[in-house]
């Protein structure tokens, strides 16, 4: 048993000798001292309620103690052995009393009084049955040894059916109030409360002196509090309207004063046992329509946010579906115009091809040898213009489809642009181009796929070659921004519009321009230049002004060591 368990068994040891003295001094009748209201026969079930039937022994000292005094002045020519043998069987009874009502309360009750159903349980058989029995197994030991000896059975009777509704009474009023306030938290007392509590208390007072026959009124406050309160509240108010009439009947003061002491406490229990039974009640049904309404609150909040996820999921479904439908539909304008690419641009060199050689062959004797020759020219220049369609057709396929290979590592863009310019000086210094390489050597090295680049670097100088007036100029430059390495190709050739430049990148919007010298293009190499740097991480645009030349930029991400 841990400290906190040892203190709450000394707290309430002491408080059932306390109240059992408070019932003997002030709520008892002569001669026999028996109390009209029994608060140790509800603290005795709740130890029984915190420690199980190990709190037995505790009552049953404790009721030793307290009802010693009282049992030695109302004895009868008892001898000492007598004596004590008859105040030990009467506390035996007191813990067989607090052991039968735990009995009760474990086979009966399951929701700690949260159920009308529970509430009968617990008046019926915890509070009156267990009080029946022992009252009776009481009144046989106080008979035994002589205690009754100046009453008549009718007297013994009453008395004894007085003493069952005190130890009744007892249970009744504190179980309920031990079970609200036992995990009361200080914040939870209002001034209100108090104020209300203190106004109930001398309202009775002023009733019972002054008004009796408007006691009544006191139900009506009872009710308020259950209201303001819920159970907290009437559980203590109860408490202390049974306490305070109590009192002031044996005081002589009331709307319950008989002639006859045993019609009076009979009279006061009568109108009390019900009056509380109500109360509670009522306080119960309100607690429990405020729990349904919160219950109800809590299942349309729960259906609410239930509604709320599915028309999310619902319309994250729809724009799924907007996104597939938008994506199929790019997908077949992609589609289209790579079969236009297949049905013009590689169709109409193939066809050209087919027909030079067929004439070739057909008439191959009747051409010159320079004729032959310029013949073959021009098959060559439509084979090689069929097989670069060709290698950016599966290059832009294999992009697609992930099957491109990447393999990056560091690289030197200054020697990758050296390298094609050495391959594209023919062309450049046929027009009188002025071609310069503007990569500091800190910047010149990069992580990312040669073969990739060299193809990136290919198609700008290549475009910008054929764009490009003749004398005019183009510059490839390096430098170094926050994101990675940015690359610009430069010229000063024609330019292009605005709204060409929206369709450089796009495949949808394929842009095939005619060069300055008739070349013709097949407005797949800049794309292929897209897909290239995004598989890198990167990103490429262009800005263009016509007359005024073009710039075409791509970054890529920093070095890697």
């Amino acid at each position: 048993m841990d400290w906190k368990s040892f203190v709450k068994g000394i707290f309430l040891f002491c408080l059932y000798i306390a109240s059992a003295k408070l019932g003997i001094e002030f709520l008892s009748f002569q001669p026999m001292n028996l109390a009209v209201l029994w608060i140790p026969s509800g603290i005795g079930l709740i130890g029984c309620l915190l420690f199980g039937y190990r709190f037995l022994p505790v009552i049953w000292l404790a009721s030793l103690i307290a009802n010693k005094d009282g049992l030695i002045n109302s004895q009868h020519g008892l001898s000492q052995f007598e004596l004590y043998l008859s105040i030990a069987i009467t506390a035996a009874i007191d813990a067989f009393q607090s052991a039968l009502a735990y009995y009760f309360w474990t086979q009966k009750i399951r929701k700690n009084l949260n159920s009308t159903k529970d509430n009968f349980y617990f008046v019926t058989y915890v509070a009156f049955l267990s009080s029946l029995l022992s009252v009776g197994l009481l009144g046989i030991n106080f008979f035994s040894f002589g205690y009754f000896y100046h009453l008549n059975l009718t007297e013994i009777l009453k008395t004894l059916l007085v003493v069952v509704f005190g130890d009744t009474i007892g249970i009744f009023i504190t179980i309920p109030m031990f079970i609200a306030w036992r995990k009361m938290v200080w914040k939870e007392i209002s001034i209100r409360f108090v104020l209300l509590t203190i106004a109930f208390v001398v309202f009775q007072a002023v009733i019972v002196y002054q008004f009796p026959y408007l006691f009544f009124l006191s139900f009506l406050i009872l009710i308020y509090l259950g209201y303001r309160f819920q159970i907290k509240g009437v559980t203590l108010g109860v408490f202390l309207l049974y306490l305070s009439s109590i009192m002031m009947t044996r005081l002589g003061v009331g709307p319950f004063v008989q002639p006859v002491i045993f019609d009076s406490y009979i009279y006061l229990i009568s109108f009390l046992i019900p009056f509380a039974i109500l109360a509670e009640f009522i306080t119960l049904q309100y607690q429990r329509l405020l729990l349904n309404r919160f219950e109800l609150e809590k299942k349309v909040y729960d259906r609410t946010k239930l509604l709320r996820t599915q028309i999310f999921e619902k319309n994250k479904a729809i724009e799924a579906l907007h996104q597939s439908e938008k994506l199929l539909s790019e997908t077949n304008r992609t589609k289209d115009v790579f079969f236009s690419i297949i049905a013009h641009d590689l169709r109409n060199p193939l066809g050209s091809f087919k027909q030079i050689t067929e004439l070739m062959y057909a008439e191959f004797d009747t051409y010159s040898d320079a004729e032959k020759k310029e013949t073959i020219f021009e098959i060559q220049k439509s084979a090689s213009r069929v097989y670069s369609l060709l290698e950016q057709l599966l290059d832009w396929a294999r992009t697609q489809t992930g099957n491109m290979p990447f393999y990056p590592k560091e690289i030197n863009l200054r020697t990758l642009v050296t390298k094609i310019a050495e391959q594209m000086l023919i062309p450049m210094q046929k027009k009188g181009i002025e071609f310069s390489i503007d990569i500091p050597e800190q910047f010149s090295y990069v992580y990312a796929d040669s073969e990739m680049i060299q193809a990136v670097l290919r198609n700008l100088i290549s475009n910008s070659i054929k764009f490009t007036n003749e004398n005019g100029m183009i510059q490839i430059s390096g430098s170094q921004e926050e994101d990675g390495i940015r690359v610009e190709c430069k010229d000063n050739g024609v330019g292009m519009d605005s709204s060409d430049l929206e369709k450089l990148f796009r495949l949808d919007a394929q842009l095939t321009r005619i060069g300055l010298e008739g070349q013709k293009g097949t407005g797949l190499g800049l794309i292929l230049c897209h897909e290239f740097i995004k598989l890198h991480g990167g990103e490429i645009w262009a800005k263009s002004e016509n007359g005024k030349g073009t710039t075409v930029s791509f970054r890529l991400p920093d070095p890697k060591p």
